[in-house]
């Protein structure tokens, strides 16, 4: 009895032990600190985004957008030392079309067959000698070969884009109202567009679109180029005119044409790319091949389209300024036509979109040394005014 006894105390003082040993680790003996928990960060750790898996993921990376930064009507030494330094993003990996597979190209260009081709009176007014020869008589003759040509540029002559006091009826009264330069412009593009037909509503629209961007964009290149003294200015809008082919071409091939106002220009090339097995400025030098036009004027064309694209492209020399005015107001035409152009006041120098960081180190180029303070002036304005229908304030 004594000895059950004695066990049972036992036991009753080791769980007594037990008890006391587990309260006394959890309380903090005094004068003994509590360790503190550790600090939150002050901000939260960026995520970084995973590295695309696929060439589209890639291709449709937006590319990072840079500061804003005050304006300067002038392109000074400064400015030119700045674009100088700075690193374009990375080409757009878009191949050109002699490296298309041959089992590609073929279907390609049995469906550019089937586009209406350009009357034969286009090859005369893409000749630089008619310019420098040709009268507004001629001109005139010219055209009126075409009558539904003539009409078009009658129509579009007396349209708001131009703002004449009075009607004309005749393409000599619009050669005469507009210039010799403004005509032929006008000619080339609706004989050009002649060649495409909207299937639908969404097709004509988009046909529009283009038609009107390159209005906007060759009446731009015109003026600034005579205003900077760049050579053959007739030619760039030409070529200008030209570089919107394949984007027309584009609208016609691709099933869905609604689709390309939704996309941005890195986004749309891509796309084409993917559906077509070429962006739009290589189908048209592939059209432009088919119609079998001058090789030099499609080579320059496709320039003019790639040059968004690709940073480290190098055109001759001697041609590198007025390709890029020409890009350049392509890229005007396109955002006035699909009034992404918020203000007139247009500085290129710091627009943030991708294809103008693409462009811009080329603003460095001597020759293009004025356009920033050209964008600005009265003249450049008033035309942006009208074209956008804001009513801005100009300086001189």
């Amino acid at each position: 009895m004594a000895l059950k006894l004695l066990g049972l105390l036992a036991l009753l003082a080791l769980l007594g032990l037990w008890w006391w040993s587990r309260s006394s680790a959890g309380t903090p003996r005094h004068g003994a600190r509590s360790p503190e928990p550790a600090p939150a960060p002050a901000h939260p750790a960026a995520r970084v985004p995973a590295p695309p898996t696929t060439l589209a993921a890639t291709l449709t990376m937006p590319l990072p957008m840079e500061p804003a930064v005050e304006r300067t009507a002038l392109l000074t030494a400064a400015d030119i030392a700045e674009l100088r330094e700075r690193t374009p993003p990375m080409p757009l990996p878009l191949h050109p079309v002699e490296i298309l597979d041959p089992l590609l190209t073929e279907p390609l260009m049995e469906a550019l067959r089937q586009l209406p081709r350009p009357p034969r009176a286009l090859h005369e007014l893409m000749d630089s000698e008619f310019v420098h020869r040709a009268s507004s008589t001629e001109l005139a003759t010219l055209v009126l070969g075409e009558p539904a040509v003539a009409a078009r540029v009658i129509a579009t002559a007396n349209s708001p884009l131009f703002g004449l006091q009075q009607p004309v009826g005749s393409i000599g009264q619009a050669t005469t109202f507009l210039g010799l330069l403004s005509v032929r412009q006008m000619c080339l593009q609706h004989m050009l567009a002649a060649c495409f037909q909207p299937r639908d509503a969404a097709q004509r629209r988009e046909f529009d679109r283009l038609w009107h961007a390159s209005n906007i964009a060759a009446e731009l290149c015109q003026q600034l180029a005579t205003r900077l003294r760049l050579p053959d200015a007739a030619n760039l809008t030409t070529l200008l005119v030209l570089s919107f082919l394949g984007r027309q071409a584009a609208a016609a091939l691709l099933p869905d044409a609604e689709l390309l106002t939704h996309l941005n220009v890195y986004e749309r090339a891509v796309h084409e790319q993917k559906e077509l097995g070429l962006a739009a400025h290589e189908l048209g030098h592939l059209l432009m091949r088919a119609w079998d036009l001058p090789f030099d004027l499609l080579q320059d064309a496709r320039t003019i389209g790639s040059l968004r694209f690709d940073p480290d492209l190098r055109p001759a020399p001697e041609r590198e300024a007025g390709l890029t005015l020409c890009t350049l107001c392509a890229m005007l035409g396109e955002r006035v036509a699909g009034g992404d152009l918020a203000d007139p006041l247009f500085d290129p120098l710091h627009d943030p979109r991708p294809d103008m960081q693409a462009l811009r180190h080329r603003l460095a180029l001597p020759a293009l040394a004025g356009l920033s303070a050209e964008l600005r002036s009265a003249p450049l304005q008033r035309l942006l005014d009208r074209l956008t229908g804001h009513a801005v304030q100009t300086t001189m």
